[in-house]
C-alpha cells in the first residue's frame, strides 16, 4: 500500500507514492484540510461546515459535508475517516501532514543549539510550497488557520535569521530575507534582520537605504514611526559606520 502524504503548506493536496490524488472540488479539499488540522481528533460537523462556507451555509450543508466525507473515504485508501458522535475524525500519522511536521520541526529547533536548530528550521521552511491552505478561500475557521500558519512561517524565518547571524553566516540570509521582506514590508523585525545581514556582508549603504525606505513606508501607509527594535538596529549600524 502506498504511503499517504497530506499537504497544507501550499495547495491542499493528498499524495500516495508521490502521485497526487484526486481529492475533488474545492469544498471537499476544505473538508479534508479541516480534518487534517485536527488530525486524530474528532471534528464536529458544525466546524467542518464553518471551514467550507463563508457566512450563512445553505440548508443542505450538513448533507453536502457528509457526501464529501464519503468520497474522501474512498479516495484516501490507507487513512481512516471514522464517524464520531458529533462528526468525523481522520486517523493518520502526524508526520504525514506537512503542517504538523513543520510545527514539530520548529518546536524541536527551539530545544537545540544554533547550528542544529538552524538546520531543523531550514528543513521546516523547505516544506512550504506556497500560501498556506492554498490561500484558503474557505470559511472562517480555515481563514484563521491560514493566518496562524503564515505567522508561524514568518516567526520561523526570523528565528532562522537570528541563528544564522549568531553563527556568522549572513551571506546565507540576504537573498531569502530580502524576498520575505519584499512580501512583508511592514514587518519591522524582518527588516531589522535584513539590515544586519546587509551590514555584515559589507553592504552598509543598502542597510541604511532599507531603513529609510521602511521609515517612509510606515509613515505614508500606517502613519507611524519605526519601533524601538528597528530604530536600535539603525542607530547601531550608523554608529558603527562612523
Amino acid at each position: 500500500m502506498d504511503h499517504l502524504e497530506f499537504r497544507l503548506l501550499g495547495s491542499i493536496d493528498a499524495c500516495a507514492g508521490g502521485r497526487r490524488l484526486d481529492t475533488g472540488p474545492r469544498k471537499r479539499r476544505f473538508v479534508l484540510a479541516a480534518l487534517l488540522l485536527d488530525l486524530n481528533r474528532p471534528v464536529p460537523v458544525e466546524r467542518l461546515i464553518d471551514a467550507v462556507w463563508e457566512g450563512d451555509p445553505p440548508d443542505s450543508a450538513r448533507m453536502t459535508v457528509q457526501g464529501h466525507v464519503y468520497r474522501l473515504r474512498r479516495t484516501l485508501v490507507g487513512a481512516r475517516v471514522e464517524t464520531d458522535s458529533s462528526g468525523y475524525v481522520l486517523l493518520a500519522d502526524p508526520e504525514s501532514v506537512d503542517a504538523l511536521r513543520f510545527r514539530r520541526l520548529v518546536a524541536e529547533a527551539a530545544r537545540r543549539d544554533d547550528g542544529c536548530g538552524a538546520d531543523l528550521l531550514d528543513e521546516a521552511l523547505a516544506l512550504w510550497r506556497g500560501p498556506a491552505l492554498g490561500g484558503s478561500g474557505g470559511g472562517r475557521s480555515l481563514e484563521v488557520a491560514a493566518v496562524e500558519l503564515e505567522e508561524a512561517r514568518l516567526a520561523a524565518v526570523e528565528e532562522l535569521a537570528r541563528r544564522r547571524l549568531r553563527l556568522g553566516e549572513p551571506e546565507r540570509l540576504v537573498a531569502p530575507l530580502r524576498a520575505t521582506v519584499t512580501a512583508n514590508p511592514h514587518r519591522e523585525r524582518l527588516v531589522s534582520l535584513l539590515m544586519t545581514a546587509f551590514y555584515q556582508v559589507g553592504r552598509q549603504a543598502e542597510a541604511l537605504e532599507l531603513y529609510e525606505r521602511t521609515r517612509r513606508l510606515l509613515a505614508d501607509q500606517l502613519g507611524v514611526d519605526p519601533g524601538r527594535e528597528l530604530r536600535s538596529t539603525f542607530e547601531s549600524l550608523l554608529s558603527a559606520q562612523i
